[in-house]
């Protein structure tokens, strides 16, 4: 998601409007997917646009009270489906509302022209009330936090920023900042960076189709042969590749890039193979933590280790610890490269799965917390259309409460659509309107009652539209409670079945640190003389690279004295 404001504003709204409906040479009124407007009378542009002109003629001051702007969406999210219309109406709401404007006079319109749906504001900066002109003073930044935040709340693609690189570069993880050099443009999504920046991991690059064939045709076969979850890993791990949860799927991971699942074959799906095996995913990979877990624990490894004093288990396990490192130091190199980085691979990826929860319950309690704040919004303005629609019956009929009765019935009886044309051409049917008509003299009162009724069927559609709106705001709060009462309950499910007794960040740091010492042990040399599959020392020796660039570079920035 991102804005742009036009460095030439608008010197006309009357020009503006027909031009964004579509309605000027060279354009088509296909272009626009759906039009709003807000605190005008009426939803045709150039009706629209006088009244705006009328409300800005009021200040004098202000020589420019036209304000044009666009919010912009990625086509990748368009692709997804996480940008309908009725998204993008509620970003509308909250970014008029954040910017200040509800109550300014303006015009909104979604065009479907480009791949990247986007919507055009027209505003009149005159306030329509007390005649003051809205300040633009930095609403390029409120607009750039704006698209931040919303994007955030809502798994939107953030385009990069110049300051966004320059965070990047100053980052810790050297790991990472290498990772985002090399990455070619596109492979690395906003999000992905974001979240492995959170996470202190490197982000996932993917693969190119080339790279996605060939493991395509090396792995195809298991997901169709393989028994269970435990067949599949094996047999994934045979040829250097591992399952990781990401987002509401799998992906196919080598550690430095990702493969989706559903790129290895037709019915090769996460809920396909969870029907077949008959456990699901994350309930596998708690069962395998909890058994890594136990095996890498002190009394797994330590005979008699229940029956000691706690004393006694102290010396044992400093004993066992310094007995590992000796075997791991003295042991081949590359054995030992290969074996750590398998085990850091295993932890990742069972790390993967407590992130992936622990993600969707933030995610879900974050969109709470966004539905409980814009609630009373959507109440205030279906409150507000209901006020405006019944002071239009009031000024029109002499009896406005039947009249809306009268109007309820029709709609009933005949539908909307018809009950709207009926009233249009027999407003009797709603009953007598205020005011006197004689010998084809009106006075004052029928006058203001017929020009009142021009637009009634109009607010009569705000106030059903602001209703229906309402209600599904309603449906999604249920909808979240819903989804977070599941998340929890699962999330807890899968802490118990668990049982880990060990802090995981704890295990992974450790896991790191074994990485770290095979890697600075191992020379290319050896890797390339093993007896290793040459994907696997492929593997190998991009890991060691890494390594070693980050050790150069914090040894220039000791040098330097940083």
């Amino acid at each position: 998601m991102r804005f742009k404001i036009p460095a030439k504003q608008p010197s006309s709204f009357k020009a503006s409007a027909l031009y964004l409906a579509g309605r000027t040479k060279g354009q088509s009124p296909d272009r626009v997917d759906w039009f709003e407007v807000r605190n005008l009378e009426t939803r045709d542009p150039v009706a629209a646009a006088t009244i705006m002109e009328a409300t800005a003629a009021q200040n004098l001051r202000c020589k420019k009270p036209t304000y044009h702007f666009v919010l912009s969406f990625d086509p990748k999210d368009a692709r997804r489906g996480k940008v309908p219309p009725e998204v993008m109406r509620e970003i509308a709401d909250e970014a008029i509302e954040r910017m200040g404007l509800t109550e300014h006079q303006m015009m909104i319109y979604a065009h479907k022209d480009t791949k990247h749906p986007h919507m055009h504001f027209l505003i009149n900066r005159v306030h329509p009330q007390t005649g003051k002109a809205f300040d633009r003073h930095n609403d390029g930044r409120k607009l750039t936090e704006l698209c931040r935040d919303i994007a955030r709340e809502r798994g939107l693609n953030i385009p990069l920023e110049k300051e966004h690189i320059r965070d990047k570069e100053r980052v810790d993880d050297f790991d990472l900042v290498e990772a985002l050099k090399h990455e070619q443009p596109g492979q690395v999504p906003e999000g992905e960076y974001w979240q492995a920046k959170r996470e202190g991991r490197t982000p996932q690059i993917a693969m190119d189709k080339a790279q996605v064939k060939a493991l395509r045709e090396k792995v195809q076969g298991h997901f169709y042969n393989a028994k269970d979850w435990d067949d599949l890993t094996a047999r994934l791990g045979a040829q250097g590749v591992f399952l990781e949860r990401k987002g509401q799927g799998l992906v196919l991971t080598n550690g430095d890039r990702f493969a989706k699942l559903s790129q290895m074959g037709k019915g090769v799906r996460l809920a396909e193979l969870e029907d077949r095996f008959g456990q699901h995913f994350d309930t596998y990979m708690a069962a395998r933590l909890k058994e890594l877990a136990r095996g890498d624990a002190p009394e797994a490894n330590i005979p008699g280790y229940d029956a000691m004093t706690p004393a006694e288990r102290k010396r044992a396990e400093r004993v066992y610890e310094a007995q590992k490192a000796v075997y791991q130091k003295r042991g081949d190199p590359v054995r030992e490269l290969e074996a750590a980085d398998w085990d850091y691979r295993y932890w990742s990826g069972v790390e993967a799965v407590y992130r992936a929860n622990e993600r969707r319950l933030t995610r879900l309690e974050r969109e709470k917390a966004w539905l409980q704040k814009v609630e009373p919004d959507y109440e205030r303005r279906a409150q507000k259309a209901q006020q405006g629609f019944t002071e239009s019956i009031v000024a029109i009929f002499r009896e406005p409460e039947k009249a809306i009765e009268r109007w309820q019935k029709l709609e009933a009886s005949y539908g909307i659509k018809d009950a709207e044309r009926m009233i249009k051409e027999n407003p009797a049917l709603l009953g007598r309107m205020k005011g006197r008509s004689l010998l084809g003299k009106e006075n004052q009162e029928r006058k203001k009652a017929k020009w009142a009724f021009r637009y009634l069927d109009q607010k009569r559609q705000r106030w059903r539209e602001q209703q229906l709106k309402l209600g599904h705001h309603r449906d999604r709060i249920e909808a979240n409670r819903r989804a977070l009462n599941i998340a929890l309950n699962d999330f807890e499910m899968m802490k118990l079945r668990t049982d880990v007794p060990f802090e995981l960040k704890a295990i992974i740091r450790d896991k790191v640190i074994r990485r770290k010492k095979a890697l600075s042990r191992v020379t290319e040399k050896a890797i390339m003389e093993s007896s290793l599959a040459e994907d696997r020392k492929l593997d190998l020796l991009r890991a060691r690279d890494r390594y070693m660039k980050r050790r150069r570079e914090l040894e220039r920035s000791r040098d330097r004295g940083l």
